[in-house]
């Protein structure tokens, strides 16, 4: 359980760090949703996206329009790029977390301990998870408190918070999927790569994947390579969750679990 707490402590400062910019973005975003419906952007907007291709809307999720003066829909599109950052941070919190012990060398001091290499991996997976948790917690809050000033009046707070519980609750689902691919790739990947470059090389290879299965109706698998695609908030508002995306997600990390306690079982370490 030592392990537990200095990783919560190693890794506290940058979860706040996180909260607070992905916080100020959102509140900046919600400080102009009263000005959307003075300022005719609904029209605006809706003359722009007539003009574009209607594959490149698909591509880009708006083959339905946004309607700006809702503030959930208008919540849903503003938070399409808090869950991007939501989505790195959580395959940088994945990707680094064996790695980490074996560039600064402070690997020895855990076998020093006594653990077991299975106790290592269930420790990193639970400190980190409750750090990825924490974070999306303190963002669920700050945008319910957020949105309460800028609520419409004929709005109910419980329908604000149900909606915005449903939106976190998909971007969390999506980051726990990128976080165990980031764990599993701790086990394979060697001390000397830059984690956070890895992390958003990940990440956007794989939103590209997700792009491409939806401009091609016979590459529409590769959405399935797209945990971005699991849980886009627009959709959310609108639709709901999509069973089959769930099913992939729990799938995915499920494997990433399995195979990282067989391959750190297996692994060279570098001491």
């Amino acid at each position: 359980m030592n392990v537990f707490k200095f990783e919560v402590k190693r890794n506290i400062k940058s979860c706040l760090i996180w909260s607070i910019v992905c916080g100020l973005i959102i509140a900046f975003f919600l400080s102009i949703f009263p000005s959307m419906k003075d300022m005719g952007i609904q029209e605006l907007v809706g003359i722009k996206l007539d003009a574009l291709p209607s594959s490149m809307l698909k591509a880009l999720g708006l083959e339905d329009m946004i309607d700006f003066t809702d503030i959930l829909q208008y919540l849903a599109y503003s938070l399409q790029y808090i869950a991007m950052a939501s989505y790195i941070y959580a395959l940088i919190l994945g990707v680094n977390s064996i790695l980490e012990e074996e560039s600064k060398g402070t690997i020895e001091f855990l076998y020093a301990k006594n653990i077991s290499r299975k106790e290592i991996v269930s420790f990193k997976i639970l400190s980190r998870s409750s750090i990825l948790a924490l974070f999306l917690l303190l963002l669920t809050l700050f945008t319910f408190v957020i949105s309460l000033v800028f609520k419409p009046s004929n709005l109910e707070v419980l329908s604000l918070a149900k909606g915005i519980v449903e939106l976190f609750i998909g971007i969390g689902f999506a980051s726990f999927v990128f976080l165990f691919i980031g764990f599993f790739l701790s086990t394979v990947l060697r001390p000397n790569y830059n984690f956070t470059a890895i992390s958003i090389g990940i990440f956007f290879m794989t939103y590209v994947l997700g792009i491409a299965g939806k401009l091609r109706e016979g590459l529409g698998i590769l959405k399935y390579f797209s945990p971005y695609d699991y849980a886009v908030a627009t959709e959310i508002v609108k639709s709901g969750f999509e069973v089959k995306y769930i099913i992939a997600g729990c799938t995915i990390i499920i494997l990433c679990l399995i195979a990282s306690f067989i391959v750190y079982e297996k692994k060279d370490m570098k001491i």
